[in-house]
């Protein structure tokens, strides 16, 4: 009996990301596009790597996971890949799920995923597990939705030697891009993503968040010296984020402004 538990014990080891890698290496592009047909052919890596999440997590293992590093990365991970792996084992049936209210208030907060033993939504992993435990802005640009307006879906799983570099590298990608964040150089006003209204007190509030901003895309706020800065949200396009297959339209597949993650 003993001998039997020692062996279980052995057994348990951090969930494998080369087969989460294998997934995004073979099914999204470098603009953040996923192949959802073809994962849906193609699932076996990711299906083992959503059962390895299904058993062990920081929580249930926290040995396992010994560095901030790792126990972010690991969550980082879990988000995005239960999110593409849900969409991609029911597409297309299941890609318009989140075109309405109702649809993302099914998908993101009723909906659980077993979790390192436990029955999880994505909201609480989002809100609970990363949001709250790190304090880490820069996870916004990490986490994906599944929709185009969403921070384009990285092709490298994350890790606890990458995930410092990596959320710089999606953090500064995603600002720099006119869709996320924009000025009118006449009038001074800035039209950002919505992402940065939900979330604007994650980043410490409105000047804070304009701080952060004036620090990855110098000038920003420049002309708007000594004023208030004229803030405006684009409306969030909630359409899948799938790469554009020949006579879709690419513009509106990833990226076109069409309501929370």
């Amino acid at each position: 009996m003993m001998m039997g538990l020692a062996l279980l014990a052995v057994a348990v080891e951090i969930p494998d990301t080369r087969l989460y890698q294998e997934a995004l290496s073979k099914h999204v592009n470098l603009q953040g596009g996923v192949r959802y047909a073809a994962l849906n052919k193609d699932l076996g890596p990711l299906n083992r790597f959503v059962e390895q999440l299904a058993q062990v997590s920081p929580d249930s293992h926290p040995a396992l996971f010994p560095s901030r590093e790792a126990k972010l990365a690991h969550w980082l991970n879990t988000y995005n890949a239960l999110v593409v792996w849900a969409f991609a084992q029911e597409y297309p049936a299941g890609k318009t799920r989140l075109a309405n209210k109702v649809g993302q208030f099914n998908f993101f907060y009723r909906r659980k995923f077993t979790v390192g033993g436990r029955e999880r939504s994505l909201d609480d992993i989002e809100t609970n597990s990363i949001r709250k435990a790190f304090g880490d802005p820069r996870i916004h640009f990490a986490l994906v939705c599944a929709s185009a307006s969403c921070p384009w879906l990285s092709p490298v799983a994350y890790t606890a030697g990458n995930v410092e570099l990596e959320l710089e590298k999606r953090t500064q990608l995603f600002v720099s891009q006119a869709r996320n964040v924009e000025k009118d150089s006449a009038t001074g006003r800035v039209t950002l993503s919505m992402i940065f209204r939900w979330y604007e007190g994650d980043f410490g509030g409105r000047e804070k968040l304009l701080a952060f901003l004036e620090q990855r895309r110098p000038g920003l706020t420049a002309h708007a010296a000594g004023k208030t800065v004229e803030l405006r949200y684009r409306p969030y396009d909630w359409s899948l984020n799938e790469e554009p297959t020949a006579g879709s339209d690419p513009a509106h597949t990833l990226g076109s402004a069409a309501n929370k993650r």
